[in-house]
């Protein structure tokens, strides 16, 4: 509605007798030279009177536009004690039909003061009350606040899910709080932060003392732990009363289902071992089904911005305490640099970049080159993020890539999209006819819909469209995991995938470790959340096991690729000597299979168009 009542006013054509006579110090002469020009454009001396938009009506409008302006800017305003006076120029868009262009207008000021405030009056019927007003940065739009946001007076039923009401209740946010780190604060802007870390680049980029670095750092980590983790916690099986509890999800007995999950929180702790960390984060998931908000906590928990810093230190712990993303990295760039031998310039399509951590290591290995330096081409592609800045995380990555390169000398171009992958079409991506293609997805896949969002499912869609590109390698690691579309059948899939992740993190990390709660928090917990408290269109994890995938790439017209038995062999060397003999890699029908304690949770392939494959 920004700038309605300026439009309709140019649009009236005709002067309003009533304005002209008692308000005639407010319109200067440009102003009515360019009315009476517009009237003999638009030939107004036809036009039905009823159409004639009268000064109050639009001095109206105007003043609701002043106080919702008003209203929001008090979130951002550089001064509230100080508005910007009445006579100001104010720009307002000319059309709202064609690209937004301004026109400066001068503002109507000298109003009497009762004119004003009917007008004052009238606006604000149009808004909701402002003591429960708040602005939504990321759905970029108005809504009434939820507890993160307002200090409400609690309730005597507090963390309660039901309370002899029909209404809708919400989840107890203590809980939430301690799950997101008592931060509800609106994201802020990270752009200023470094996009490279010299101690990150210490397990990223491959240096020969790697194995030193990640035996000193696990010993560091063992001798924090001795004292923290010596006493075992005495309590009730925390599983049964899980197991329990779905059941009576499942079946909306919301009173027992609320007595299990009050006990539950009584024996789990965001402090605690693996056990009881997973138990607290199946328990919100649970109250968060039950309450049917668990689309709305999922994207409160989208919606945060992590900063560039902690998400240096979050991949700098993951490389070097687990196997998953080192290794297939380094499988994958050593198939890349096999077929890159003779080719001049480098394209790889990369579906999922995310904070692109996979390529600095290729861009080192690049510039090593003997026959010269290979130009990079990379096109990073990953869904928007929710609010302002939905390309800050592709456009951030495509700046750090930029850096290692130049640090390197390596020719390098950059091309991000943010988009639906399914609505990517050969034009996006800017291939030229002289390059080597590649595609690669890491672990993103999962993300996609399948066959319960829309029978030409858009993972099918996805893998057709790059068979298209006739790539040379198509690199495809998935997380590789089958959760039943029956809820309590997915509900034990859920809890036995996440009990091997916080296993891996307990085994390792102290308790108390900021980056470790970071994972358990910010990532692990909104995943269950997503797996086990959202459906339909909401659910948004739908990870399939590697043998699923490789049924769907087959139908999509690919051939596998098979494995080299000697990187296989020198690959589980490096594992045994750098890593914990728990992990374990292996192959399986030419996947290369990661895992803990026997359960798979990573699988790496690699596929090549069929010939004649239309």
């Amino acid at each position: 509605m920004v700038g309605a009542s300026s439009e309709l006013f140019l649009t009236s054509g005709r002067e309003n007798p009533t304005l002209h006579n008692s308000q005639n110090d407010v319109l200067d002469k440009p102003l009515d030279a360019t009315l009476s020009y517009l009237s003999k454009i638009l030939l107004e001396e036809n036009i039905d009177e009823n159409h004639i938009i009268l000064y109050e009506e639009g001095m109206a409008l105007t003043t609701m536009e002043k106080s919702l302006s008003d209203i929001i800017s008090q979130n951002y305003s550089p001064s509230l004690n100080d508005p910007s006076p009445l006579n100001q120029q104010q720009a307002y868009p000319t059309s709202f039909n064609q690209p937004v262009q301004y026109q400066i207008i001068p503002s109507l000021v000298n109003l009497p003061a009762s004119e004003y405030s009917k007008g004052l009056e009238e606006g604000m019927k149009f808004l909701p009350n402002i003591e429960k007003l708040r602005i939504d940065f990321q759905g970029n739009n108005l809504s009434i606040p939820s507890p993160c946001n307002l200090n409400e007076e609690k309730s005597k039923n507090q963390g309660s899910v039901i309370n002899g009401s029909n209404s809708k209740k919400k989840l107890n946010n203590e809980d939430l709080d301690i799950l997101e780190g008592r931060n509800c604060k609106i994201p802020q802007s990270y752009s200023e932060e470094p996009v490279r870390d010299q101690k990150l680049d210490e397990v990223i980029l491959y240096n020969d003392d790697y194995i030193y670095k990640v035996a000193s750092l696990r010993e560091g980590m063992k001798a924090n732990m001795r004292i923290k983790q010596t006493v075992k916690e005495h309590f009730t099986d925390v599983k049964d009363l899980l197991i329990r509890c779905s059941h009576l999800v499942a079946t909306s007995d919301c009173q027992a289902a609320e007595d299990i999950i009050k006990q539950i929180r009584k024996q789990s702790s965001p402090d605690g071992d693996s056990t009881h960390r997973l138990a607290l984060v199946l328990a919100v998931a649970l109250e968060a089904r039950l309450t049917g908000t668990g689309s709305e906590v999922y994207n409160r928990f989208v919606s945060k911005r992590i900063s560039t810093s902690d998400i240096l230190k979050i991949q700098y712990l993951l490389m070097t305490l687990t196997p998953f993303l080192r290794a297939t990295y380094c499988i994958a760039k050593d198939r890349i640099l096999k077929l890159v031998d003779k080719a001049s310039k480098l394209h790889i399509i990369d579906f999922g970049i995310g904070f692109g951590f996979q390529w600095p290591s290729l861009i080192q290995d690049l510039s090593e080159q003997k026959d010269g330096v290979v130009k990079l081409k990379i096109t990073g592609i990953d869904f928007p993020r929710p609010g302002f800045r939905p390309t800050e995380r592709v456009d951030e990555t495509g700046r750090r890539l930029a850096e290692y390169a130049k640090s390197f000398n390596v020719p390098f171009e950059y091309n991000g999209i943010v988009s639906k992958w399914e609505d990517i079409c050969n034009e996006d991506l800017k291939i030229e006819k002289d390059e080597l293609l590649v595609v690669n997805s890491m672990y993103r896949f999962r993300q996609l819909g399948d066959e319960s969002i829309a029978l030409d499912s858009p993972r099918n869609e996805v893998l057709n469209f790059i068979h298209g590109l006739k790539p040379k390698l198509f690199l495809h690691g998935v997380v590789s995991a089958s959760f039943s579309p029956f809820f309590v059948t997915r509900f034990r899939q859920v809890m036995l995938h996440y009990a091997s992740m916080f296993d891996i993190l307990d085994a390792f990390v102290p308790r108390d470790n900021k980056v470790r709660q970071l994972i358990e928090r910010e990532m692990l917990a909104r995943e269950v959340l997503n797996l086990i408290a959202c459906e339909g269109a909401a659910s948004v994890e739908r990870p399939e096991t590697y043998k699923q995938w490789h049924l769907r790439n087959m139908r999509a017209g690919f051939e596998q690729i098979p494995v080299e038995s000697a990187l296989l062999e020198w690959s589980q060397k490096k594992l045994k000597a750098i890593f914990d003999n728990r992990y374990f890699m292996e192959e399986d029908s030419n996947w290369i299979l990661l895992g803990w304690r026997g359960k798979t949770l990573h699988a790496l392939s690699m596929w090549k168009p069929k010939q004649g494959a239309a």
